[in-house]
């Protein structure tokens, strides 16, 4: 009698154990998805379903872990900040110029921050995991980027404008993120 109750017993808390690491698995997945964003839903798209996205999502994930990101100096960042402010001051006279420098400039910060510059690709998944909330502007804003270097007058100056403003969504979240600048002249 006592060893049927014993098997009863360990069969219970083994199912209990089994419930619940499910449990958390399907938090953690949660967890994931809210955390990119409205990227999630992209990324399930392109990938076809919701098994292939967490997949990629979790390839993102840890690839972004293998990352040696860097913060920049707060003197670097005055100095990009002070870039974008010029870059700004000439887009009413040359709105196609500003933002080509803009894309530029935010290159620049990205290569500087460590992440891949010669895989735009790669590059987009990687800061989808912390900057997932601007990253459909900052598609937005290559697109029309690209665009502009086929045709500088096929867009209208609004469209121009949205763009400028999608780059700096990103700009400033790479520059205000938690562990982004350092105290100091250098890094």
């Amino acid at each position: 009698m006592v060893p049927a109750t014993l098997i009863t017993f360990v069969a219970v808390v083994l199912f209990i154990a089994v419930v619940a690491a499910g449990g958390r698995r399907g938090n953690t997945k949660r967890e994931v998805r809210t955390a990119f964003g409205p990227e999630y839903a992209r990324v399930r798209s392109e990938y076809g379903g919701t098994r292939a996205a967490d997949r990629e999502l979790a390839r993102r994930n840890q690839m972004y872990g293998r990352l040696r990101l860097e913060p920049v100096s707060a003197n670097d960042r005055d100095l990009y900040i002070s870039s974008w402010e010029r870059l700004e001051g000439r887009f009413l006279e040359e709105p196609t110029f500003a933002l080509a420098g803009a894309g530029q400039l935010l290159d620049r910060l990205l290569e500087a921050k460590g992440y891949p510059v010669d895989d735009r690709g790669e590059q987009l998944a990687l800061l989808s995991v912390r900057h997932g909330g601007v990253l459909a502007g900052y598609r937005q804003a290559l697109w029309v980027s690209e665009r502009l270097r086929a045709d500088p007058a096929s867009l209208p100056i609004d469209v121009k404008r949205e763009a400028l403003m999608l780059y700096r969504a990103l700009f400033d979240d790479l520059l205000t993120a938690r562990g982004a600048v350092v105290p100091g002249g250098t890094r």
